[in-house]
């Protein structure tokens, strides 16, 4: 039994890389690949950014979320379910 495991396994590594084809960057990181270096750190600049404020996002509204539910349960107004 552990053996067919082993092998099921092994095949499906094995067709994972026979089956994978190239891939190819996204057309901003093509674009920042090929400008000048002055460029460059603006864009990476720019990308760092902008994963910042996407990180940010759902964080901010998480914890106001749990800020507000945390308030309504102190201040005794959440229903009941």
């Amino acid at each position: 039994m552990q053996s067919i495991r082993w092998q099921h396994a092994f095949l499906a590594v094995l067709v994972a890389i026979v089956l994978v084809s190239p891939v190819s960057a996204c057309p901003n990181c093509r674009e920042a690949v090929s400008a000048p270096p002055e460029d460059v750190a603006n864009m990476a600049r720019g990308y760092n950014w902008s994963i910042m404020l996407m990180l940010g996002a759902p964080v901010s509204l998480l914890t106001t979320g749990a800020f507000m539910v945390r308030r309504a349960v102190k201040l005794g107004t959440l229903p009941e379910l």
